[in-house]
């Protein structure tokens, strides 16, 4: 079966990796199997490899708990309305591993909800230029770099 990138994608000559095709493949299979109840669900994504335990967890708190202390090593995934494309998922997971390398932390198991967001970028250029802040010399308030 081929795979039709998205004009945007910067993956057209090397193809999307197996990790991006996981997560793709997770969330459109929660989406699909759940319906509309798996909007606002999350699920975790190993950054090494996009192996996941097939859970769709009802907060970000639960799911980041059921990561036994290695939260560090996940990215958490929140189910919207839209399916999930390999080019969509292989931008999240270049910016998770990209704030992973930066010492940037988005899961904390005591946080009420679970811990911070990446703010969602309205148009693909947006998201972009999000990928390039983050490959750039990020200066992280409070924190010398």
């Amino acid at each position: 079966m081929s795979y039709h990138h998205q004009s945007w994608c910067q993956q057209k000559a090397l193809g999307h990796t197996d990790a991006a095709k996981r997560i793709c493949d997770t969330y459109n299979l929660h989406r699909l199997g759940l319906g509309y109840d798996a909007i606002g669900k999350y699920f975790a994504s190993a950054l090494a490899d996009g192996s996941t335990d097939n859970v769709a967890y009802d907060t970000k708190r639960e799911c980041v708990r059921h990561q036994h202390h290695n939260e560090d090593y996940y990215t958490f995934i929140k189910i919207g309305p839209q399916s999930m494309g390999q080019c969509e998922a292989e931008v999240m997971l270049k910016i998770a591993r990209m704030a992973y390398e930066k010492g940037l932390k988005f899961a904390d198991p005591d946080d009420a909800h679970g811990g911070r967001e990446v703010i969602k970028r309205l148009t693909v250029e947006d998201q972009m230029s999000h990928v390039r802040g983050l490959s750039g010399n990020l200066i992280i308030p409070g924190r010398l770099n």
